[in-house]
């Protein structure tokens, strides 16, 4: 694993080390403001955008894995709840209900974090230095299929303190979104939408080989056992999986796709990391390290 990987894997473990220090606090926020889950990500991607308007094609852009009917859906039951407002050409803004739910829970969440870390200000505001030279250099980074998902978490964060936690969570966000469209640049020039790519994923890493085991395991995606049949076969017609007893199996022509488009979501991924010297990543490794053990200290042991 190169010294990039070791940074990038120890990003998500500190991210996934913030969220439960809020959640005391945001949870409680999301069930007053939202009545169903749902709503939030809309109304949030909503919030980030606003001005500009959220809409079925900025979603798919933003997650092709999805059904695109379960977005429009989605985005008409939250304007009729009254998160969104409905612009008459088919897109939507954040409403006055909407822009408020976030506001409160996100500076909340923030403001919790911020008053409870135990890591040291010095080695925090360090950190965040490294991660906005990343960010900047990743804002200038473009894609042909775009930068929608880092465009929308980087356009509507809420004022923080700089060398914060607050700050330090906003930045590895933006480079998680950079990532998803890292792999999105890396897979669309193999010719196939984004639920067959992510159907021959599932197969390559063996989570899921049967359609049956895919919409259970993908409920969120809102497709059919019937649609990931059909995306099966036609990983099956490219010559990429081959059926069998037990379902589906990777052939060496789909793992090699599959793998291909890893690697080039590594290369595209790592691109703007050019601007830090290998020793600002040794030092990034140490202070993540560092702030994951701390974050993991102020939460409750477990019996």
């Amino acid at each position: 694993m190169s010294d990039q990987q070791k940074v990038f894997q120890l990003m998500g473990e500190v991210t996934g080390s913030i969220f439960p220090l809020g959640q005391e606090v945001v949870m409680p926020l999301f069930e007053k403001h939202f009545t169903e889950q749902r709503f939030y990500m809309p109304t949030f991607m909503a919030s980030n955008t606003a001005p500009n308007p959220i809409s079925v094609d900025l979603l798919s852009k933003r997650t092709p894995y999805g059904n695109s009917e379960n977005y429009a859906k989605t985005l008409a039951d939250a304007a009729e709840a009254g998160y969104l407002k409905a612009d008459g050409t088919g897109s939507y803004v954040v409403s006055e209900k909407g822009a408020n739910a976030i506001e409160e829970s996100h500076t909340s969440f923030y403001a919790h974090i911020n008053e409870i870390s135990q890591f040291p200000a010095d080695k925090m505001a360090k950190l965040a230095t490294f991660l906005s030279k990343l960010v900047d250099s990743c804002a200038q980074t473009d894609f042909k299929t775009g930068r929608t998902a880092f465009d929308i978490s980087n356009g509507g964060h809420p004022k923080v303190d700089v060398g914060t936690l607050a700050e330090v969570d906003q930045h590895l966000d933006d480079l998680n979104a950079f990532r998803d469209d890292a792999h999105i640049a890396a897979w669309t020039p193999s010719g196939v939408n984004g639920q067959v790519w992510e159907t021959l994923s599932f197969v390559w890493n063996g989570e899921a080989n049967t359609a049956e085991k895919l919409a259970e395991r993908l409920p969120f995606r809102s497709y059919t056992t019937e649609d990931y049949a059909k995306a099966l076969g036609d990983l099956e017609a490219l010559g990429w999986v081959e059926s069998g007893d037990d379902g589906y199996a990777v052939t060496a022509a789909g793992k090699k796709v599959r793998e291909d488009g890893e690697a080039a979501t590594n290369s595209n991924y790592f691109l703007p990391w050019s601007v830090l010297f290998n020793a600002d990543l040794t030092e990034m490794e140490k202070l993540l390290t560092e702030l994951k053990k701390v974050n993991e200290s102020l939460l409750p042991k477990e019996d």
